[in-house]
């Protein structure tokens, strides 16, 4: 049996003057999972994930489920403004 928790902080928490690349990679760096919940929910992180890892600022990692997880790259790192 594996049981997890929703304790940590979700994407779906970030103010809306954060959901942009940048903060969602700022959010990435220091919590780098993202609940299939939030991503199924909410189509502005979907479209914002697709977009960092089309221009290689994060890369996928294998994480169980209900968990997706990424790791910023070093351009990725870089990129954050906040």
């Amino acid at each position: 049996m594996h049981v997890d928790s929703f304790t940590n902080v979700t994407m779906t928490d970030l103010k809306e003057c954060m959901r942009n690349e940048s903060g969602v990679l700022y959010a990435l760096k220091y919590h780098p999972r993202i609940s299939t919940f939030d991503m199924c929910g909410n189509e502005w992180l979907q479209v914002i994930i697709k977009s960092l890892e089309e221009k290689q600022l994060i890369s996928p990692i294998k994480a169980e489920y209900p968990w997706h997880k990424w790791k910023l790259t070093d351009a990725g790192d870089k990129a954050i403004t906040v």
